[in-house]
């Protein structure tokens, strides 16, 4: 848990001291460190903490493990407001999909984004693609093309 503390700690830093010492390359690692029983306590604060604190985190996060992206996803999924971090997050999956429940679920927020806010449509757009879940949306969206799409 001393983990979670620590990377707690230092993505509530102050900003500039977050920006001038690069203390992104240390979140980067305790966010590889993070372990699947992290996963609950890491809900709780993504619920408590601020949108700096969950960017901070989605952009520190190369080294995530592929099961704890997974669980945090699945967990971000069933917070009732649209929580930041699902589009960005999902650019960290790998690039292709499967027919698992996460992929299904995630094409679902992605719909649900998509006609929800068409501002987010490139975003949308570029996180559905980077984790090979990008033909499905179209599909879903009854487009033929991202071009169809405007994009």
């Amino acid at each position: 848990m001393s983990v979670l503390r620590d990377l707690d700690a230092l993505l509530r830093g102050d900003d500039d001291a977050y920006d001038r010492l690069d203390l992104f390359l240390e979140a980067d690692e305790l966010i590889g460190q993070l372990q699947t029983a992290d996963v609950p306590a890491l809900l709780t604060l993504w619920q408590q903490r601020d949108l700096s604190w969950q960017r901070r985190f989605t952009q520190a996060s190369s080294n995530i493990d592929g099961a704890i992206l997974r669980a945090l996803l699945a967990g971000l999924l069933q917070i009732k407001e649209a929580p930041h971090g699902v589009l960005e997050l999902m650019t960290r999956l790998p690039p292709t999909a499967d027919a698992s429940p996460l992929c299904e679920a995630l094409l679902d927020y992605a719909e649900h984004a998509w006609h929800a806010n068409p501002a987010r449509h490139r975003q949308i757009h570029m996180s559905c693609w980077s984790c090979g879940l990008s033909g499905r949306l179209l599909k879903r969206l009854g487009l033929a093309s991202w071009k169809d799409a405007g994009l």
